[in-house]
């Protein structure tokens, strides 16, 4: 390129390989910044997008806090991204609130429409919820997520839920789709579709005679990529269980103070209604006595 350069000066009769004028050498200054700079721009890597990640640290009720950031390429363009977080069969979503948040506009995501709040873990199933945005450099996002009650236990008294760190997916338009190298993809040689209905991603597997759509395109060019994730603290929560040889005599003991309770109810009710009637018949024989 150095030698390419020197040959492209003496042939517009800038340089001389006998004499070089100070014209000359801003000259040769020239092209050589250019050569720099170009090789610069096409030796770029673009770094990992990072995610942290933090819970709150109590409470049966909690949020999931991530702050991502991007590099500067790919801010701007006509990517998008979603972040996967799966969610183990003890954690639920309440899909009124997130369409709420989504309603506010505070929160793009993808949910199921339907997650059962009243089942107890040992029946519930896990599932994902996929949170869609733009790149940018930084950006805040809040999931609200909620533990399950599980069945009582003679072994244990608290269960440990553990929740995945989350993936994050790109899909970027042709034009832009040299910004998704190959160093940020954790698999080159795949593309995955994004499963609305499900709120997953499925592998693309092109079938053979299957005709490829614009759509099937747009939907099937996602790539998952290295996320440096960080953490705060460990995405863990201990859930209080119930004691299992304890429910005979918690049963007897409700049923015994259910019972007293109405019993006392009803003895009560009964003696303020004699004592409103005697108050009624005194005042009677009061008025009877005036007259």
């Amino acid at each position: 390129m150095f030698l390419f350069t020197i040959l492209l000066c003496q042939f517009f009769g800038l340089i001389s390989f006998k004499t070089m004028s100070m014209k000359n050498f801003k000259c040769l200054l020239f092209f050589l910044v250019l050569v720099i700079m170009g090789g610069t721009r096409n030796c770029y890597v673009v770094e990992s997008p990072i995610v942290q990640v933090e819970m709150d640290k109590a409470g049966m009720h909690r949020t999931l806090t991530y702050r991502l950031r991007f590099d500067y390429p790919l801010v701007g363009k006509d990517c998008e991204y979603v972040l996967l977080q799966a969610l183990p069969a003890s954690v639920y979503i309440s899909t009124d609130e997130l369409d709420d948040l989504q309603r506010l506009k505070r929160l793009s995501a993808v949910y199921p429409k339907f997650v059962n709040i009243e089942v107890a873990t040992e029946r519930a199933q896990p599932f994902s919820v996929l949170l869609r945005g733009t790149p940018k450099i930084t950006e805040a996002l809040g999931l609200p997520v909620h533990f399950r009650y599980h069945a009582p236990s003679d072994k244990r008294s608290a269960a440990t839920v553990a929740i995945p760190l989350p993936e994050l997916y790109l899909n970027c338009p042709t034009a832009d789709s040299e910004l998704v190298e190959n160093e940020l993809v954790a698999r080159p040689d795949k593309l995955y579709c994004l499963n609305t209905a499900e709120s997953r991603f499925d592998e693309n597997v092109v079938k053979e005679g299957q005709p490829t759509t614009m759509a099937h395109l747009e939907r099937c060019n996602w790539r998952r990529v290295h996320v440096e994730c960080q953490l705060k603290a460990p995405l863990r929560a201990e859930i209080p269980v119930g004691q299992a040889n304890a429910y005979g005599p918690v049963l007897c003991g409700t049923i015994l103070l259910g019972w007293s309770l109405a019993l006392w109810t009803i003895i009560r009710s009964m003696a303020n209604t004699r004592r409103i009637n005697q108050r009624l018949n005194e005042q009677r024989l009061l008025q009877q006595k005036v007259k």
